[in-house]
């Protein structure tokens, strides 16, 4: 049985059939920890779908790296990847880079109520050179608040529509999680405004607690 897997497709000629192959050989019940990586190919939603079929099987998965970067992914591949990710109670480690895609907020949003996943102690999301913007933000701070024991989170939303409400509901949420202790917010060529950010910094100076903007 297969509890760990490691993948990656970096610069390759990969298209949708043998993308959707390979996504639906991932049906693995057992599967705990999956590192699948492609980057620079021209897969699209077809893989996206077929890939958040099979990891909704996974209900055992705890560490979870997907990188699904430079490719023809847009708004259904989100829209099943957050499916999948609803199914992972026992996910204590996700790191997804959906960045340089045609992902908007409509799959940006699923995306993000996925990550509601109460065991979950590190999240790196990177979502920059996309469509996403406050819905998507909002969705994240929701879900943020069912993640106690987070510790650690990475956001990088350089070049999206991302602007002041997003970034208020993100931060509201992320002042009451007790155990959080790294924050690290890359958020260029967004709609976030100078004031917001100076807000940011202030409502989550705390001790222990290291923000990198």
């Amino acid at each position: 049985k297969l509890e760990k897997a490691q993948l990656g497709l970096y610069n390759t000629k990969l298209a949708d059939d043998g993308g959707q192959a390979l996504a639906s050989g991932l049906d693995r019940p057992d599967l705990q920890n999956l590192d699948l990586r492609i980057r620079d190919t021209r897969v699209g939603d077809k893989t996206g779908v077929a890939l958040g079929q099979s990891l909704g099987k996974c209900s055992k998965m705890s560490k979870l790296h997907l990188e699904m970067t430079d490719t023809k992914m847009s708004d259904a591949s989100g829209i099943a990847l957050g499916e999948a990710l609803r199914a992972h109670h026992k996910l204590t480690k996700a790191t997804i880079m959906f960045y340089s895609t045609k992902l908007t907020d409509q799959g940006g949003h699923a995306l993000a109520a996925g990550l509601n996943c109460p065991e979950l102690q590190d999240l790196d999301l990177r979502l920059f050179e996309t469509e996403v913007a406050d819905e998507t933000a909002i969705a994240l701070g929701e879900s943020l608040s069912s993640c106690r024991k987070l510790e650690k989170l990475v956001l990088i939303a350089d070049d999206t529509k991302l602007g002041d409400p997003g970034m208020n509901c993100i931060v509201n949420v992320l002042a009451t999680l007790p155990k959080l202790a790294t924050i690290r917010l890359d958020l260029l060529r967004t709609n976030v405004s100078r004031q917001c950010i100076d807000a940011v910094k202030l409502k989550l100076q705390r001790p222990g607690l290291s923000i990198d903007f």
